[in-house]
């Protein structure tokens, strides 16, 4: 399954990190910066009622990418 962000809900703060709200999640990307012996890459949390909900487990190479998996996450919590 290819899943696709619907970037017009995520917003940039200041701080360079994404920010969206669905399905009463909040969800939020930030960039990890290369460091020796690690990867960079973008993750996502997701946080519901002022409680980290879930985190992603790896680093995505593209922010949309990202972005699609903490949707995906949001949607199928909501749904069930």
């Amino acid at each position: 399954m290819h899943l696709h962000a619907t970037v017009s809900i995520w917003q940039r703060e200041h701080d360079g990190t994404y920010v969206a709200e669905l399905d009463g999640y909040k969800l939020k990307l930030t960039w990890k910066p290369e460091a020796p012996g690690e990867r960079r890459g973008f993750c996502w949390e997701a946080e519901r009622d002022g409680k980290e909900a879930a985190k992603s487990d790896e680093l995505f190479e593209e922010a949309e990418v990202a972005m699609a998996h903490a949707e995906h996450f949001a949607k199928q919590k909501a749904a069930s």
